[in-house]
């Protein structure tokens, strides 16, 4: 999946409580921390994936916090990022980051 190639973020509205931004917020993720992930060295990883197309890891901007956050291609516009849910990165997942990044993640684990 090539974040390149997206011009925006697919969030439900605020008010749909079944909507991808519920959803997400229920396990720590809004807007921003999508944001920062994807501006801060956003790593794709290998997960085995069900209800989405990708799965990027990377670090807020504080580097306090590595997120796993699970992607798909918004079904309403192909140009279009839809966040389907995250989590805190667990161990292997962090390897990986620091495998493709070269750094040594020093965050909380």
């Amino acid at each position: 999946m090539d974040l390149g190639n997206y011009e925006a973020i697919d969030w439900d509205d605020e008010e749909d409580e079944e909507g991808n931004l519920a959803h997400c917020r229920r396990y720590g993720i809004d807007e921003q921390v999508v944001y920062e992930v994807l501006t801060e060295e956003p790593v794709e990883v290998r997960l085995a994936l069900e209800t989405a197309e990708g799965a990027f890891v990377g670090p807020d901007h504080a580097r306090t916090q590595l997120w796993t956050l699970l992607f798909d291609t918004s079904y309403k516009r192909g140009d279009w990022l839809r966040p389907v849910t995250g989590w805190n990165a667990k161990r292997a997942e962090i390897r990986e980051w620091e495998q493709a990044t070269g750094h040594t993640w020093r965050g909380r684990k």
